[in-house]
């Protein structure tokens, strides 16, 4: 969280500058995950915390992945784990 957010594609670019190889979102935010694609950094995507308690429910969890992971799994994707 932060009032002066940097663009998604300078955060990759730190990363990679830095070395940084793997990380672990809090959310799927989908400008973060299309920064994401064909970085070859590798990427961990958790559930928000707000949204634990309805992933209970096998058809929105379904379409929580669907919506999050399964759309950016193509080749030169998101290198998610």
């Amino acid at each position: 969280m932060a009032t002066h957010k940097l663009p998604p594609k300078v955060v990759v670019e730190m990363l990679k500058a830095n070395g940084i190889e793997k990380v672990k979102l809090f959310d799927a935010d989908e400008s973060t995950m299309s920064a994401l694609a064909g970085s070859g950094i590798e990427v961990m995507v958790a559930i928000p915390n707000d949204q634990l308690a309805v992933m209970n429910d096998y058809g929105r969890a379904k379409k929580w992945v669907h919506r999050n992971v399964t759309r950016y799994n193509f080749s030169k994707g998101v290198k998610i784990k």
